[in-house]
């Protein structure tokens, strides 16, 4: 064997030793996409505003909106991408409680305290026709609705009147059913600094907020104007709560207090940190994959890719011998080396991902074969088995080269141009094609060379 194929196969093994560890045990070690974990699928479509339209920005706000509320609630690897001028995809894998992540991504998130007027008048439901049994008992009930809704109107024009520092009136429902009159903004979300999950005095979850300098001052102006009197906590145009202010409160610290399980009031402390929505979204799909459907994925996946390997190996070593056992001992390397990369670089797999790896296994032997037809060639022309091994890398390598730098460039615009399981795809494949070469130029190179160095000294003797 010669100096240059010890070396070579010092170079296999190290690089087999060090893949294997990083595979072995491979559980748990590689990230499953949505179409193989299971989780949620969720498009939301971006509702603009005649004061605030939608445009390239303020999707890009939203997307960068989105992305820090999911990233602090835990979603591994997510995928979150634009489709079209005003619809935001989002790939949730490993969701146990789609409809938790639907309220932590969905809500707009607009926070405010707000000065508390009085009680909102009630107003009955609007009259339906088909409700009342003659045109009198109905128009008799369009009446009072009407005088209700009139008597409402006036009692807000009074309250401006009254407190003529109010600024805009506003009548806005609370989470016990009741309504409330809501006057001047002391102090909004944008003011927060801080917001994280707590426990009131009862031992019930609240969140815990701090303001910045100028909310901090905002806010200890409104609770001195206000010892003895609600303020008003809003939550996207809902008050949450409406307590009454014991006393002033100095050094921009807070806590916002409801009927909140431990989960929502996490929810809710990630929303507050990330920032509200920079515009309202409505919901347009909200479709689960459960994990069956992923586990039975993976499983088909795996037996295609376990039918084709055996298929191939078989026929390297029925077509080829001793060769083939060389192409078959590096074409599992080169599988090896595959998932060694998948997990360093932390890919998330995905079924495309798997039709990469079975595409490996046909890139890695296509090799091979190029490299015996061209050693058969050399042999017929009365060359030792080294020397054959030899004309045939040099002849074969310009063609290997050739061919998987054009599959490269393939993946590399799939990567470029794709979006989601077509990016791993085109990632998985260029993994591949890389171990391929590297089998087909030095895995299988050392180990021919070991085998032939052998049968030539068997020759000599």
């Amino acid at each position: 064997m010669v100096k240059k194929d010890k070396w070579r196969l010092a170079l296999v093994v190290a690089v087999v030793a060090v893949s294997a560890a990083i595979v072995f045990p491979i559980r748990d070690k590689i990230k499953l996409g949505l179409d193989l974990r299971g989780g949620a699928h969720i498009v939301l479509q971006a509702k603009g505003t005649a004061e605030n339209p939608i445009n390239a920005d303020s999707v890009e706000r939203l997307i960068a909106v989105l992305r820090s509320r999911v990233d602090q609630y835990g979603v591994a690897e997510p995928i979150i991408q634009k489709q079209g001028t005003d619809r935001v995809a989002l790939d949730l894998p490993g969701i146990d409680d789609p409809q938790a992540a639907l309220d932590l991504i969905g809500r707009t998130a607009v926070l405010e305290f707000r000065q508390v007027l009085g009680a909102s008048p009630s107003v009955p439901a609007k009259p339906d026709r088909k409700n009342y049994e003659t045109e009198e008992s109905y128009n008799s009930a369009v009446s009072m609705y009407e005088e209700a809704k009139k008597n409402a109107a006036e009692y807000v024009e009074k309250l401006k009147a009254q407190v003529p520092d109010a600024g805009e009136v506003k009548v806005v429902d609370g989470e016990e059913g009741n309504g409330y009159l809501l006057g001047k903004l002391y102090v909004g979300g944008k003011q927060l600094t801080k917001a994280e999950t707590t426990f009131d005095q009862f031992g019930k979850a609240a969140v815990s907020i701090s303001f910045n300098a100028e909310g901090a001052q905002l806010f200890d102006s409104a609770t001195a104007m206000n010892v003895g009197k609600q303020i008003a906590i809003v939550l996207d145009d809902m008050v949450i709560s409406a307590p009454v202010v014991q006393q002033r409160i100095s050094g921009g610290n807070a806590q916002i207090t409801g009927k909140f399980t431990t989960e929502e009031a996490n929810r809710l402390a990630i929303m507050l940190r990330a920032g509200a929505l920079p515009v309202n979204v409505e919901v347009l799909e909200n479709r689960s994959v459960g994990p069956t459907l992923g586990a039975d994925s993976i499983a088909k996946g795996i037996k295609s890719g376990l039918i084709g390997l055996g298929l191939v190996v078989i026929f390297m070593l029925v077509y080829y011998g001793m060769l083939g056992i060389a192409a078959d001992i590096a074409l599992c390397v080169a599988m090896l080396i595959v998932l060694a990369c998948l997990i360093v670089l932390r890919s998330t797999l995905t079924l495309p991902g798997i039709g990469g790896l079975i595409l490996t296994i046909g890139m890695a032997v296509d090799g091979n074969v190029l490299i015996y037809e061209r050693m058969k060639e050399e042999a017929r022309m009365g060359k030792t088995y080294l020397a054959a091994l030899e004309a045939g890398f040099k002849k074969a390598l310009v063609v290997i080269l050739d061919s998987n730098i054009t599959t490269l460039l393939a993946a590399a615009i799939l990567f470029y141009c794709g979006t989601g399981p077509i990016r791993g795809f085109a990632v998985t494949l260029s993994i591949g094609t890389i171990a391929a070469v590297f089998c087909n130029v030095v895995v299988t190179r050392s180990i021919l060379g070991v085998m032939l160095s052998a049968r030539d000294n068997g020759q000599k003797k």
